[in-house]
């Protein structure tokens, strides 16, 4: 992510806010999806917009060698500050934490397996730098390496449509309220989120309070089979987010995408 899209003071709090997010299910279902679909073995990961990096930590638990890349400087800091809350067994790794534009990123090496988690595609709303993510993503995996991300699904979203939602979250003696309200742009795909937060102390007087908008694109099933045919990628799976059994529909707002590089691809 990127400190225009997520501000700093936004990053800071990022952790508070999805205290409740449950991103050791998020890691089964990553590892759920290499049994599954990929025919090689996979040890070297690459974590598109890595945030504070829980995915990547998790990941380097279970014996992965992980590269987050993320552009904001914020985010990288307290990732690269989670040394102490994830012990490593002996003989792994840490995570190694990048600063970059996940659009033009190039490296050397290639990986087995290529993450863009949380919604990362769905910050991208120009199909120029969709597409240009998607060819970063197919030039840097092995044959036979598996793309996997998560987005918001057009069919559900504009099933379902965006109400407004609010969020209490204590922090120490004090308290996060954000409060999230949220516009439909159909003919683009877009929905604009407008977040209001309130720091409270223990008496519940007001600290600190800021607002952010972030623009959310949505995808529909014949955009993103398209983004990665072009890139030479295959189109493998799509599914409810959190259950590969399911198959995506109008009723599920965030949906898993697996995709592979052929294996006859250089």
């Amino acid at each position: 992510m990127t400190d225009s899209v997520f501000g700093t003071a936004y990053s800071s709090l990022y952790d508070l806010i999805y205290f409740d997010k449950d991103y050791e299910s998020e890691c089964e279902l990553i590892e759920e999806a290499f049994n599954n679909f990929s025919n090689i073995s996979v040890k070297r990961i690459l974590d598109l917009g890595c945030g504070t990096g829980n995915h990547a930590w998790r990941l380097a638990r279970r014996g992965y060698q992980v590269i987050g890349i993320d552009l904001s400087e914020s985010m990288l800091r307290l990732a690269c500050q989670k040394k102490e809350t994830f012990p490593l067994p002996r003989g792994k790794n840490p995570p190694l934490f990048l600063r970059g534009d996940i659009r033009n990123f190039n490296f050397q090496i290639k990986f087995d397996a290529i993450l863009a988690m949380f919604a990362v595609l769905g910050y991208l709303p120009k199909n120029k730098d969709v597409m240009a993510v998607i060819e970063r993503v197919e030039k840097h995996l092995v044959p036979g390496g598996l793309f996997l991300a998560d987005f918001w699904y057009g069919p559900a979203v504009e099933a379902i449509r965006p109400e407004s939602r609010k969020k209490l979250i204590s922090i120490g003696q004090g308290k996060i309220l954000r409060e999230a309200r949220s516009k439909l742009y159909p003919k683009k795909h877009h929905c604009l989120v407008h977040y209001h937060l309130v720091i409270q102390n223990e008496k519940g007087e007001m600290v600190k309070k800021f607002e952010e908008k972030h623009l959310i694109r949505y995808f529909f099933p014949d955009e993103i089979k398209t983004f990665l045919s072009l890139a030479g990628l295959n189109f493998l799976e799509l599914s409810a987010f959190g259950n590969l059994r399911k198959p995506a529909d109008a009723s599920t707002w965030n949906v898993f995408l697996v995709a592979q590089k052929p294996k006859n691809s250089l």
